[in-house]
């Protein structure tokens, strides 16, 4: 019996004695005062106590969040699940599972006696609180009967345990088990509360941990295409560009202007303005300024002229 469940014994025996102070209707009411000072300060107490516990609990929950969330990556947070929780509070054993295919496995077992029992998966089969709990979601304190599985509760020599589902983008994900088989302590609300909070601390911390993991390769791939990019567009300006210093043959400006790029050269070189080159191909003027560009940015000429000089000394010697 710990110090809250002695006190409420205490406080129980407070207000039998109460009662039997009014049925017997003393004559002295100073007995009966006393009583009732004593009751007040025992629930006080029981409430101070209780606050105190469930506030420890939190605090103690959060900070095992946070630590799982320094690990990083999503496998370590998995592998150190159970044991964060079960350092941080007074069960004697935690066990983390995950849900696939209709049953639940353990990912995660923590104990404080150290012995590891081995688990095996258990299908998610009515009238299993589990069963219940994946579809609402939630958490609960569950006695051993009918509603636990017999291979277990032989293997954990469960009494009761508190259970809490991990959900990540509202689907049931896996359970956080947890008992005092150890101390004999009968769990309660704020044990409830403690692996209910846990759980929804582990489902964030995992979720970021993924998150994570995806934005980095996503990354990584970018960077790869990336690279590709500009050393296929390096290979690509040294073969199929025209050298900088204007020296090649007629033959590469075929290879690098379009027929109709081409012709926009020829005219220039003979020094017909875009709006006469557009008449003569009778085409709009923003077309031709749109193939001159594209000339200037092929021959790696800074201006119209510098194009055309690049152009007659390709073409030196050749018949018009």
């Amino acid at each position: 019996m710990d110090e809250l469940q002695a006190a409420s014994a205490r406080v129980q025996s407070a207000l039998g004695a109460v009662a039997g102070e009014l049925d017997a209707r003393a004559g002295s009411q100073g007995p009966l005062w006393r009583l009732l000072v004593e009751l007040h300060q025992l629930e006080r107490e029981v409430v101070e106590r209780r606050y105190l516990r469930r506030m420890d609990a939190v605090e103690r929950v959060q900070e095992a969040v946070r630590g799982l969330g320094e690990i990083g990556s999503a496998a370590g947070i998995l592998d150190r699940s159970a044991g964060a929780l079960g350092e941080a509070s007074d069960f004697d054993r935690v066990v983390v599972s995950s849900v696939a295919e209709g049953a639940f496995s353990a990912v995660s077992v923590w104990v404080q006696d150290g012995a590891s029992p081995e688990l095996t998966a258990v299908r998610l089969d009515y009238p299993l609180v589990e069963e219940e709990l994946a579809r609402r979601q939630g958490v609960e304190i569950v006695s051993v009967g009918s509603r636990s599985d017999a291979r277990w509760t032989e293997v954990l020599g469960w009494k009761s345990y508190a259970v809490a589902t991990i959900a990540l983008g509202g689907t049931t994900v896996g359970f956080v088990h947890a008992d005092a088989h150890l101390s004999s302590r009968a769990l309660d609300d704020i044990d409830c509360e403690a692996v209910g909070g846990y759980a929804e601390g582990l489902a964030a911390v995992f979720e970021r941990a993924v998150l994570r993991g995806r934005l980095r390769a996503h990354r990584s791939e970018l960077r790869g295409a990336v690279d590709w990019m500009n050393t296929r567009l390096s290979r690509l300006s040294d073969s199929s560009g025209v050298p900088m210093n204007g020296d090649g043959h007629a033959e590469e400006l075929d290879e690098v202007l379009t027929p109709r790029e081409l012709e926009v050269l020829r005219l220039m070189a003979r020094g017909n303005t875009n709006v006469a080159i557009a008449k003569t191909l009778v085409v709009a003027e923003g077309t031709v300024k749109y193939h001159v560009k594209n000339v200037l940015r092929k021959l790696r000429a800074a201006n119209r002229a510098d194009a055309v000089a690049r152009y007659e000394r390709m073409t030196a010697g050749l018949p018009e």
